[in-house]
């Protein structure tokens, strides 16, 4: 894989994944919805959350590198 295809990708991966972080709390809301897992549901948000803000980083931490090298 060439490093301009690359590029492409983790910038496309960014880009799906900064969307999935700005509707987790509308794809949990079903999860929401059920008394038992009321306390859950923000827990899960906050996982969710920061797991997406370690993913986004680390592409573009790659992205930098990728790009100072090409």
């Amino acid at each position: 894989m060439g490093v301009e295809l690359a590029i492409e990708k983790l910038k496309t991966s960014n880009q799906g994944l900064k969307i999935i972080q700005e509707n987790v709390h509308e794809q949990l809301g079903e999860i929401a919805s059920d008394p038992r897992l009321e306390g859950l549901v923000i827990d899960l948000e906050n996982l969710f959350e920061s797991y997406l803000d370690t993913w986004i980083k680390s592409n573009s931490e790659i992205l930098d590198i990728l790009k100072k090298g090409n």
